[in-house]
């Protein structure tokens, strides 16, 4: 079990990094925020950049065991799927684009290959999960398992679209009609 000070500077770390980036944000205003000194940071932390990079982490496994919790749990195929959306979407939720950046452009940080270790775990992961439901007879066997793949992560990007997300009263309502449309299609369900 961590202490109290370490899950302050933990908690305030990650909310900084989210809403502002790695980059702009320094010790200074994580201890600040946290309520504790310098030396306290330095007590858990080697510098700031190892300290995103065990935030990265963290989240990423708390990510996949939540995402292998979906894919295990006694739910039905559907609500697998629109579990994963969720999961997926609030994976995402109050990451600025300064923190997406941070990671992306600037190899030197070391915090894309975190990103890209997870995106291949849960990937290979949901692949499995794919597979094996398509030899269940829960997907259909004349479909290839790449074209859903490209086929859901287009569906993901709408949620990008500002214009269509206003659409709608809360983002599940989007979630239920994109799971919905993959499922049934346009035709009537009589």
């Amino acid at each position: 079990m961590k202490p109290s000070k370490y899950k302050d500077i933990f908690k305030t770390g990650k909310e900084l990094f989210w809403n502002y980036g790695i980059k702009r944000v320094t010790i200074e205003e994580i201890c600040g925020e946290a309520g504790v000194s310098k030396m306290t940071f330095y007590k858990f932390f080697p510098n700031k950049m190892e300290f995103a990079k065990t935030i990265l982490e963290v989240e990423v496994e708390e990510s996949l065991k939540k995402f292998e919790q979906v894919i295990h749990g006694d739910i039905s195929f559907t609500e697998k799927v629109k579990q994963m959306f969720i999961l997926k979407l609030e994976g995402a939720k109050g990451i600025s684009i300064e923190f997406i950046s941070d990671i992306y452009k600037n190899p030197e940080m070391g915090l894309q290959q975190v990103i890209e270790k997870q995106k291949q775990k849960s990937l290979g992961l949901f692949v499995d999960f794919l597979t094996d439901s398509q030899k269940k007879g829960l997907i259909r066997k004349d479909i290839k398992i790449d074209f859903i793949l490209y086929y859901l992560n287009q569906m993901l990007q709408m949620f990008d679209d500002k214009q269509l997300v206003s659409k709608y009263d809360y983002p599940h309502d989007l979630i239920m009609e994109a799971v919905n449309f993959l499922f049934y299609g346009l035709l009537s369900q009589k």
